[in-house]
């Protein structure tokens, strides 16, 4: 199990521990394509390698230009958020034909891998329909109101094959209008049901996401300790 931190700024890159790293890039961010490409550029210098998560870009909307250019520079992967149709209801008629095209064009760049981001409760008929790898993000099932234990246990065989990462996060309170992004805690239930998974398949990777950055190596030593016992060592 390899363990990865997030990056969102070129000045993050080589800051912590880890086996590789994840380049999150946010729409709403200035200068986020630029900020992306200096990731890119620091990264393959150090040969370290990444995953790409673009946040807040979707496929219907008007970013494909921006996944395009995400895509072309991706290297392990390109980890997507779900989406919903217009009205919020599941993907259907032109939308999602419209999807599905765009998807396709993507799949054609960079291996595309799904996260239950939008609507965790319905996760399971998204990535049953459109993912062919699954980003399951333990601990958006904690903040959608769910115990992600029970999530992990009662996830179909066929899903739980496809996952190839899992984003590991804390639910523990609101702040910044956000309840998860916490460090992990040795108690929390989200490694409790890290745990269930690895009892059910091994051979994915986590990708630590926090939000307090001077805590990042103390769940990234937590993480490995967690693995090591996990593996009876």
């Amino acid at each position: 199990m390899r363990i990865a931190y997030r990056v969102a700024r070129p000045e993050d890159v080589g800051q912590w521990e880890g086996d590789f790293v994840q380049i999150s890039v946010y729409s709403h961010w200035e200068d986020s394509l630029e900020k992306m490409k200096e990731s890119v550029r620091l990264l393959r210098e150090r040969g370290i390698r990444y995953v790409m998560h673009p946040v807040g870009y979707t496929l219907l909307g008007g970013d494909v230009d921006a996944l395009r250019a995400m895509a072309g520079l991706s290297d392990l992967a390109l980890i997507l958020h779900d989406e919903r149709a217009p009205d919020g209801g599941r993907l259907s008629g032109e939308h999602e034909a419209r999807f599905l095209e765009v998807l396709e064009e993507l799949s054609g760049i960079a291996p595309v891998s799904f996260e239950n981001a939008i609507d965790t409760a319905d996760a399971l008929w998204f990535w049953e329909r459109y993912a062919r790898s699954v980003t399951l993000d333990i601990g958006h099932v904690e903040s959608a109101g769910l115990d992600s234990v029970e999530f992990v246990r009662e996830l179909p065989d066929e899903i739980v094959e496809k996952i190839e990462y899992v984003h590991m996060h804390h639910n523990n309170g609101l702040r910044g209008g956000l309840t998860d992004h916490w460090p992990l805690r040795p108690e929390c239930r989200e490694l409790a049901a890290l745990g269930a998974l690895l009892g059910r398949r091994t051979g994915f990777d986590v990708i630590l996401e926090i939000n307090e950055t001077g805590e990042i190596n103390d769940s990234v030593e937590l993480l490995r300790a967690f693995w090591r016992k996990q593996k009876g060592e």
